[in-house]
């Protein structure tokens, strides 16, 4: 063993030596000089298909609580009015909303029937997002 370990370290240093010798040391180019500039980024937009999810998130955080946790998507948009969805740990729900004077303002976030009278106030509000709503005063579901 002590003989396999000298003949191989002789040689590695034989072959480094003929390598250097034949190819000659290698030659590295000067490091030439990088201007590095900063520039400022933006940040993300919070949006999605127009819908300011911050403004969303800030509107269910006032009626629930802590949504910091909850995952908030669009699913649709028609004009000035939206709707998504809600994922928690715990489960979900939907929400409706409007932009009323550039601020989108929660119309009904939940799961089940909507009432109407979340719905009167926006008259506007697509009947294909909303066709139906459940009108206490008559104890009837009302097609829009």
């Amino acid at each position: 063993m002590k003989y396999f370990l000298a003949i191989f370290i002789t040689a590695v240093a034989v072959f480094l030596g003929a390598t250097v010798y034949y190819k000659g040391l290698p030659k590295f180019a000067n490091p030439v000089g990088v201007s590095v500039t900063s520039a400022s980024a933006s940040a993300p937009s919070a949006t999605s298909g127009g819908v300011n999810i911050s403004e969303i998130r800030a509107a269910l955080a006032a009626k629930h609580g802590d949504t910091s946790d909850w995952t908030i998507s669009v699913t649709g948009t028609e004009g000035n009015f939206a709707k998504g969805s809600v994922s928690t740990g715990e489960g979900g729900g939907m929400w409706f909303a409007a932009k009323v004077d550039g601020v989108w303002k929660l119309v009904w976030d939940g799961n089940g029937i909507i009432e109407c009278s979340s719905v009167s106030p926006y008259p506007n509000f697509p009947a294909d997002m909303i066709p139906q709503c459940y009108s206490t005063a008559s104890g009837q579901l009302i097609t829009r």
